[in-house]
């Protein structure tokens, strides 16, 4: 059978009706005891193997690869395969593929095509009355389910403090990528929502964690102008986890909030720690690391030289490695500090280095 045949005989299948009159869920309890699956028709970007490679590519970067198959070229287009793994009639696990249908020993009765609308419905409820992984399971193959509104369920799982900590983030997640999906709740109220959660102080702190990034991430941009707000408010852990957002962005606002942070007086050690931290990490510039050199004097604590120093020693340059044999030579500097730079430098292969602690150790004699 040719290639052409045979995927024109998969998408029929795909696409075939399911049976009139008949509700998924009593489909699937009338089932046999084990295994059981279905499929039904997957939105636009999702792409797999039809086992062990599955493909969302909607903006989110979904991925997933069991085995040691990562072969991406073989990622095609195709429906979604649900397996869903029972002892008895007792739901243990859902699995999910996509791509050409195939089945494996094991995958148990084949109840066929189903409707993509219902496939999803019946997916979601699963995700508020099953628990542990199979619960966190379900929500993948309801995401994406063809034409498929996902977001009010998904708002409510979110909002639900009686589900478990990992199912709430996950629908979190999902609805930051579905925000916009035709029929939802909208991208406003998703946005709201994920506000709502991050500064809810009485919130599980992974939780709001989870909805800081997901709100500062879902806008081309503008998540920088909500972090650096989340930044000044009173709450002191949503104040430390968007000012630590801040200092690892690249985007060019960040970088000019932390350089005009870390030079506030007013600013705590941890925090200067954190902006210190942030300047000289892989963004840097020629810029950062004098400011850097610049701010060390000021500087009241020790957690803070020795933030800005490791900083230094890991960028290496010239200038950089001739400001730190300055401390290692200096004689106000404590003993403790210039041995951890002289060791530091150490670490380099130059001959001016080898050169200037050779003459350090003389002078120590």
């Amino acid at each position: 059978m040719s290639r052409r045949v045979e995927g024109l005989i998969l998408a029929l299948t795909a696409a075939a009706t399911p049976l009139a009159g008949q509700a998924l869920d009593r489909r699937v309890a009338g089932a046999p005891d084990g295994n059981v699956q279905f499929h039904f028709a997957a939105r636009p970007g999702v792409c797999g193997n039809g086992t062990t490679l599955l493909r969302v590519d909607d903006g989110g970067g979904y991925f997933y690869s069991s085995g040691n198959d990562m072969n991406r070229d073989q990622c095609a287009a195709g429906p979604v395969r649900v397996v869903v793994a029972r002892i008895g009639k007792e739901i243990v696990k859902i699995e999910t593929h996509a791509g050409p249908l195939t089945s494996e020993a094991g995958d148990g009765s084949n109840l066929g095509a189903v409707g993509s609308g219902e496939a999803s419905k019946w997916l979601l409820s699963l995700a508020t009355s099953l628990e542990g992984r199979p619960a966190r399971d379900a929500l993948l193959p309801a995401m994406i389910a063809d034409s498929s509104v996902v977001t009010p369920a998904l708002a409510a799982i979110v909002r639900d403090t009686e589900r478990s900590r990992d199912l709430r983030r996950s629908a979190l997640s999902w609805l930051s990528r579905r925000r916009d999906e035709s029929g939802g709740i909208g991208a406003a109220a998703a946005t709201r929502l994920l506000e709502e959660i991050v500064r809810n102080r009485s919130e599980n702190e992974s939780l709001r964690s989870s909805a800081l990034s997901s709100r500062s991430s879902m806008d081309r941009g503008e998540g920088v102008t909500t972090l650096i707000a989340f930044s000044r408010e009173s709450d002191p852990w949503l104040a430390r986890q968007a000012f630590a957002s801040l200092t690892r962005s690249g985007d060019p606002r960040a970088r000019q909030f932390t350089r005009e942070a870390v030079r506030r007086a007013e600013l705590t050690d941890e925090l200067r720690v954190l902006a210190i931290q942030g300047l000289g990490g892989d963004y840097a510039t020629g810029a950062d690391y004098r400011l850097l050199r610049e701010l060390y004097p000021s500087l009241s604590s020790d957690r803070e030289r020795d933030a800005l120093i490791n900083a230094l020693g890991n960028a290496g340059g010239r200038e950089n490695v001739s400001w730190l044999l300055s401390v290692a030579e200096s004689q106000t500097e404590p003993v403790a500090r210039r041995r951890r730079v002289i060791s530091m430098l150490g670490r380099l292969d130059e001959p001016r280095i080898r050169e200037a602690l050779k003459g350090m150790a003389e002078k120590e004699r």
